[in-house]
């Protein structure tokens, strides 16, 4: 028997695993640009700000503005007056250091004190100092001062999935971590409610500030929001630390250090997805109506429930936008494709337990008449679109573009989320008309779809040719 090489396939997958080779070896692609122009600044005390209005007045020349120190706003600012006439001279905006009476201090001083005082209530005091760009607090309990507070609001370059994740980091007198709380982020909602109900966070309690080879354990299926954390967290402390806390220790703040990595336990998790790709890729495996349901349903509680791990089109994405992707999510991805390729797209049809959910719903549906009220070439384009549009602006910067995606919402069973509610209505709408969510809207189903249609040969159908009839033969 003659063994037949299909050259399409084998093509994609040597590209496939080309590419995954390359950032294993390099690393994922320097985006600093991206970084510095969009991410670094988002925070709503350190944004760009219109501080003059120019409705009356005609600019015919764009000019450097320097020397002064009025209108100070964090890391920009008006330093000079502009006249009332028109404006001819070009020029740069010049920077000020003396910041501690900027508006935006006040602004950053204002809402973190109001972070605190919420927490602690009437059982502390808390006293805001300011210290040239920053701010930091100092809290007593009974006259006496217990801790300190600060944050790394304005400098913060460490990425999680959707951006930077702005942390408070709360230390003891005595040299030790007392607590660290999350502030804001564009990061998805359902994870980060599943880091914040993990106890994640408590892990970093009565760390020593002293010591720089500190470990936690991250949280699967969150692994690159915990681990930007744990970089945040020492970030902060290299960086911010030293300029409001050098004065109270007679030690190196900036010595501190902690990562996030994920325990074993994440083998575990690959070896039993690894076993649904292959129930749903080796032909000799029998699969039938049961078996079919029993995976579903498996799939539903281990991936869904259980792990809660999602995989999405922009986890692909994550390596050219110069972000790290963990080893579990690495094969996660690798073996999706290579199903993609090999396989028929088996992730939609096997291993995603919402498009499971789903499929459980419609075998169990009292409707007969199962069909879109659009056309498929209408429901494709429409999911091309999407994907398009998702695709672009989580691309140019706008990373909470990531987030669409109905997976965690529902499995997490955060009912105070609207999310959940819309991933509830789509499953429903899947007993009248099936599989509406991967059909429509869907972009990670229309990414491996794309890669599956790549990987099959076009059959070119001919007109079909009549056989000629056969005259009955005369006795």
């Amino acid at each position: 028997m003659q063994l037949k090489i299909d050259y399409r396939k084998s093509g994609i997958t040597l590209l496939i695993f080309g590419a995954f080779a390359y950032f294993a070896i390099y690393g994922p692609l320097d985006r600093e640009d991206l970084h510095q122009n969009i991410s670094t600044i988002e925070n709503e005390h350190f944004a760009p700000k219109l501080v003059a209005d120019f409705e009356r007045k005609t600019t015919k020349e764009a000019g450097l503005i320097s020397e002064g120190k009025s209108y100070v706003l964090g890391e920009y600012g008006l330093v000079r007056a502009i006249p009332k006439n028109v404006v001819r001279e070009a020029g740069m905006i010049s920077f000020s250091n003396d910041m501690g009476e900027s508006l935006h201090n006040k602004e950053w001083a204002n809402d973190m004190s109001g972070r605190l005082k919420e927490k602690y209530g009437d059982d502390a005091e808390v006293v805001i100092k300011l210290h040239g760009d920053l701010c930091y607090a100092e809290i007593y309990q009974s006259g006496r001062l217990r801790s300190l507070y600060f944050e790394n609001m304005m400098h913060n370059t460490v990425q999680g999935f959707s951006g930077p994740i702005y942390m408070g980091i709360e230390s003891s007198l005595g040299g030790s971590v007392r607590e660290v709380s999350y502030i804001t982020s564009k990061e998805t909602e359902s994870y980060l409610r599943k880091v914040l109900r993990s106890g994640y966070l408590d892990q970093y309690k009565d760390l020593n500030i002293g010591d720089s080879d500190h470990q936690i354990d991250a949280i699967s299926g969150a692994t690159i929001t915990t681990k930007a954390m744990a970089d945040g967290v020492t970030e902060a402390f290299h960086v911010t630390a030293p300029q409001v806390l050098a004065t109270y220790y007679d030690f190196d703040v900036d010595a501190f250090g902690v990562k996030a990595e994920l325990t074993y336990l994440w083998i575990v998790h690959i070896i039993v997805i690894t076993g649904i790709f292959a129930f749903a890729m080796i032909p000799q495996i029998k699969k039938t109506k049961k078996s079919r349901l029993a995976v579903s349903i498996f799939t539903m509680a281990y991936i869904g429930f259980g792990m809660n791990s999602s995989f999405t089109y922009i986890t692909y994405l994550m390596p050219f936008m110069g972000t790290e992707v963990s080893l579990f999510l690495t094969i996660y991805a690798l073996l999706t494709l290579l199903s993609a390729v090999w396989g028929k797209n088996a992730y939609c049809s096997y291993v995603c337990p919402f498009g499971a959910a789903q499929m459980i719903t419609l075998k169990y549906s009292p409707f007969k008449s199962k069909k879109l009220f659009i056309t498929n070439k209408q429901a494709e384009y429409i999911r091309y679109i999407v994907t398009l549009v998702l695709f672009v602006g989580f691309v140019i910067g706008y990373k909470e573009f990531g987030n669409f995606e109905l997976f965690p919402d529902l499995f997490s069973t955060e009912i105070s989320s609207y999310w959940f509610y819309i991933s509830l209505a789509f499953i429903a709408i899947s007993v009248k008309y099936p599989m509406l969510w991967c059909r429509v809207a869907c972009p990670t189903g229309c990414v491996l779809d794309a890669v599956k249609n790549a990987s099959e040969k076009k059959v070119k159908r001919g007109p079909i040719k009549k056989a000629p009839m056969k005259r009955p033969l005369r006795a």
